[in-house]
């Protein structure tokens, strides 16, 4: 064998072994103690924030009766960021802002908000991609917006340049199991999750469920069937968890 197909192997063992990685995403991230930080301090690839609309304003909660006066996303997430780019820590992930009121009433909200902290999403220092889910505007007008991306859905025929601005496939885990995360799972269900996993990763694309159970026996599941991002809302426990295992 010759010293260059021997590198070129390594090479690739090695990029096989970084696209292996589990990327977790922390779903409700501002319910946890630290919103932001212990996310950031476990270097997750992606952290949710869902947002309604109170005046001029976009406020972080699950629902509307949990809404806390100054739990905005400028103060929750937006602040944090400008003072983590001060940071080494300062490294690459995904804010994703799960829209709970229409789009048309929280997208104009949005972009006053990322105004001043428009530097830290710039093509040029692009630490940080907001990623829009739940109420977002027709798929067909996807590529049409360029201060943010999208979480996308399966059995959707994205056009190409659509396609580019999905930066990933996200489902119910309930709609395909009921499943609760402990013993055995039907080969059945087993089936329609890699199915719809493998669909995503045909049109290159990494796959998340949400509302899966949150527990080893399920994360090490989902990893194993090909899901490429890990939703919990316990993101130590899941860092550490693959991190040994």
């Amino acid at each position: 064998m010759s010293k260059k197909i021997f590198i070129f192997g390594w090479l690739m063992i090695f990029a096989f072994a970084l696209n292996a990685q589990v990327k977790i995403h922390s779903h409700n991230d501002y319910t946890h103690q630290k919103p932001f930080y212990e996310a950031v301090a476990n270097k997750v690839f992606s952290i949710e924030a869902d947002v309604f609309v109170v005046g001029d304003s976009l406020s972080v909660a699950h629902s509307r009766k949990e809404i806390k006066s100054g739990n905005t996303l400028e103060n929750l997430y937006l602040k944090p960021i400008a003072a983590l780019s001060k940071t080494k820590a300062f490294y690459s992930f995904q804010l994703m802002i799960d829209f709970k009121d229409s789009w048309t009433s929280t997208y104009p909200i949005l972009q006053r908000a990322l105004k001043s902290y428009q530097k830290y999403f710039s093509k040029e220092n692009k630490k940080v991609t907001i990623v829009i889910s739940r109420n977002r505007p027709a798929d067909s007008t996807f590529h049409t917006f360029k201060d943010v991306s999208f979480d996308g859905l399966p059995n959707v025929n994205y056009a190409p340049e659509d396609l580019n601005k999905v930066t990933m496939i996200s489902d119910n885990f309930a709609i395909y199991s009921k499943w609760k995360g402990f013993g055995e799972i039907s080969e059945a269900d087993k089936t329609k999750l890699k199915t719809l996993i493998d669909n995503a990763h045909k049109i290159g694309k990494p796959f998340r469920f949400w509302g899966a159970p949150d527990t080893e026996t399920s994360w090490k599941l989902l990893h194993d069937l090909g899901a490429d991002i890990i939703n919990t809302d316990k993101v130590t426990e899941a860092t550490t968890y693959f991190k040994t295992n």
